[in-house]
């Protein structure tokens, strides 16, 4: 979901939770070129590191516990780039700070480091050990490293249903040394709600966000007619007496207004439970409540239909296939079958008059606009 939504460029993964056989047939349902995979130990851990081909990506280091990679965007000068799952246990993660060094050039790290920098980021600070903390405060000050901040939720790990049994802490974050700062100036990091998971992920973008401006064109939604009042709302906006063209431009500006006031954009329904499930989870990180919990309980399954919706609208109408694996969201097959009905529609090759094939592209676009030209000239000869 949170891929389909913000498009990374590069995604980690961590502590999957699956055996190592399946890492590549996973990895390569998510339709990014190229992948680098740590094997958990057991079940436990596992780091995953995919990106795009528009990326020239170097793996400098590999560790039970971290990834190192040499990053070129073909904008700025080449740096580097940490993603680390820090083991829960306390000797292991020492030895992740010995080993973890910084780097000359431009540097920033992420990830999971299961500890927290002071009281303040755990929601109960009488249970903070600064003895379990001092590693990580002393990895930091040693390597030169600030924290980049974040928007969102102060937590990024929060655990139990109840108000008696929450706890919640900031184990997750994104730090960088002064040369990744200051060749990226711009650079945000965004604390996601928490969907399945006890962890929140973590978007970090490098640069400010372009606006432009798009013109969409009408889209039939599929969803729609999930609607009941859906039937209606045609038979009203559809005039016997005029033209289909005029027909098609009033029924497209009444679907447009019916979506927006009455079944709702499915997008932005899903932006709007997720900026709620966010909000309530900051609420959270300040106070936990039976109430708050409950009614994020409640949203997170609205959310869930609302992605169902989401998978019918995107997958199913643009593959154009009569059938939908339920549960099985953004699967590759969709993906795969969007792709080749998209270079179906282009042509490739021709036949001519006398039986043989065009393949060349110039011909086949001269072909075709000769048949065009000369079937105009007989219908103006017609017509005279």
């Amino acid at each position: 979901m949170f891929i389909q939504d913000h498009k990374p460029d590069i995604v980690a993964l961590l502590e999957p939770k699956v055996s190592s056989s399946q890492a590549d047939s996973i990895c390569s349902s998510f339709n990014y070129s190229d992948w680098v995979t740590i094997e958990a130990v057991g079940y436990l851990g596992g780091i995953w590191i995919l990106w795009k081909s528009a990326l020239s990506v170097d793996i400098i280091d590999t560790h039970p516990q971290s990834v190192t990679l040499q990053v070129d965007d073909r904008m700025n000068q080449p740096w580097c780039l940490s993603f680390v799952y820090a083991s829960p246990v306390l000797t292991l993660r020492s030895y992740l700070f010995t080993e973890l060094t910084g780097q000359e050039s431009p540097w920033m790290t992420i990830g999971d480091f299961n500890s927290v920098a002071g009281p303040d980021e755990v929601s109960n600070p009488a249970t903070y050990s600064s003895a379990r903390s001092s590693d990580f405060n002393d990895w930091i000050f040693r390597e030169g490293l600030v924290d980049l901040g974040y928007f969102g939720t102060k937590f990024t790990w929060m655990r139990g249903l109840q108000s008696t049994t929450f706890k919640g802490a900031r184990l997750d974050r994104a730090l960088g040394n002064l040369e990744w700062a200051l060749a990226f100036p711009d650079a945000k990091v965004k604390h996601l709600p928490l969907v399945q998971s006890d962890h929140c992920p973590l978007l970090v973008t490098t640069r400010s966000a372009q606006i432009s401006v798009n013109c969409k064109r009408f889209r039939y939604n599929m969803v729609w007619a999930t609607h009941p009042n859906f039937h209606s709302l045609m038979q009203q906006a559809w005039d016997q007496n005029r033209d289909i063209e005029s027909n098609k431009a009033s029924m497209a500006r009444a679907l447009t207004d019916w979506n927006r006031d009455v079944f709702g954009n499915v997008f932005h329904k899903k932006k709007k439970i997720l900026a709620r499930i966010s909000g309530i989870q900051r609420r959270l990180a300040e106070r936990a409540s039976a109430e708050l919990l409950k009614l994020e309980k409640k949203l997170g399954l609205e959310l869930e239909e609302i992605l169902y919706q989401e998978e019918l609208l995107l997958w199913y109408q643009r593959s154009r296939e009569e059938w939908i694996v339920s549960g099985d969201r953004n699967t590759r097959f969709y993906h795969i079958a969007t792709k080749l009905k998209n270079s179906s529609a282009r042509i490739s090759k021709l036949k001519d008059d006398d039986g043989l094939w065009i393949v060349d592209e110039d011909k086949v676009r001269e072909h075709i606009s000769k048949y065009f030209m000369e079937l105009f000239a007989r219908d103006q000869l017609l017509s005279v």
